[in-house]
């Protein structure tokens, strides 16, 4: 197990009793997506890395973080794939897997209008807003993350909990859905 030393992080309550955790690093270590790291009993999943400077989510609970325990890395990640320039992207996060999904976009920016972010849980750290970016291939949904739209990304939720506007099932429904209505592997996007 590697201590992570660190600054006193702040803690934050988001929309539907996620969290997220903020912290400097007092070191420099290299953080890719999928990286893990523990606090005490939380399990944290960086969303936003500059430099040193780390966001993480942790999943909804009631009980608030202890952000006196020191943090651990468990898991360092890896590095994305080299991506073409007009590639079609599909970037997708479920649950904890959410800050994975945002991590990456936040690194794809640039492929935005060649992309489709697809998130699942039963919440969400994030207000649902209904989508500025409608996808063809899906109509009748409307749910969206409002950070993934102002990065540009159309993206759409889905939820077994019956939230409004998204994909009622699992994520894996959801791609199979959009695979299956799209057309050479190409998604249209009316922006």
């Amino acid at each position: 197990m590697i201590v992570l030393t660190h600054n006193t992080p702040t803690l934050t309550n988001l929309p539907n009793n996620w969290w997220q955790v903020r912290f400097t690093l007092s070191l420099p270590l290299t953080l890719e997506v999928g990286a893990r790291l523990r606090m005490g009993e939380t399990l944290l999943a960086p969303w936003r890395i500059d430099g040193q400077n780390i966001d993480c989510l942790a999943l909804p609970t009631t009980n608030e973080p202890d952000i006196r325990k020191a943090i651990t890395l468990e898991h360092q990640g890896k590095p994305l794939p080299h991506i073409e320039d007009n590639q079609p992207l599909l970037i997708t996060g479920e649950n904890l897997g959410i800050a994975d999904a945002l991590l990456s976009a936040q690194h794809l920016k640039h492929h935005a209008k060649h992309c489709v972010v697809l998130l699942s849980g039963e919440s969400f750290p994030c207000v649902i807003k209904p989508a500025r970016f409608m996808v063809r291939e899906l109509p009748e949904l409307i749910a969206a993350c409002p950070l993934l739209e102002d990065w540009g990304f159309a993206n759409r939720l889905a939820s077994n909990a019956g939230l409004p506007g998204c994909f009622e099932g699992e994520l894996s429904q959801l791609v199979t859905q959009l695979n299956c209505n799209a057309t050479n592997t190409h998604w249209h996007f009316d922006r």
